[in-house]
């Protein structure tokens, strides 16, 4: 005579495998929001700068975006000026009823 296998049903629930997965998932995801959350909470450290640098970015003299910047300027130049937009905010503008 053969034996009857065991029902799945009538172990106890610590058994299955399925369930520590999901609960040892859960677990870690908790433990990484923590360890986030802390990692988020700290103030960071000022950002090492030399002292050189430092003053010639306080005081607008970024030289490595010196070309950057006079690119931008020249094409929105020459847009302007073949837009026949060139009128500047110091210059008035055109009353059209004189």
């Amino acid at each position: 005579m053969r034996a009857a296998a065991p029902d799945p049903l009538a172990q106890p629930w610590w058994r299955c495998g399925y369930l520590w997965l999901i609960i040892g998932l859960t677990l870690a995801a908790v433990v990484a929001a923590g360890v986030t959350l802390y990692l988020a909470m700290q103030v960071p450290a000022l950002p090492a700068v030399p002292a050189h640098e430092g003053a010639a970015a306080a005081h607008g003299h970024d030289d490595a975006l010196e070309p950057a910047l006079q690119a931008r300027n020249r094409t929105s130049s020459r847009n302007a000026r073949d837009m026949g937009a060139q009128r500047g905010p110091s210059q008035p503008e055109a009353d059209p009823g004189r």
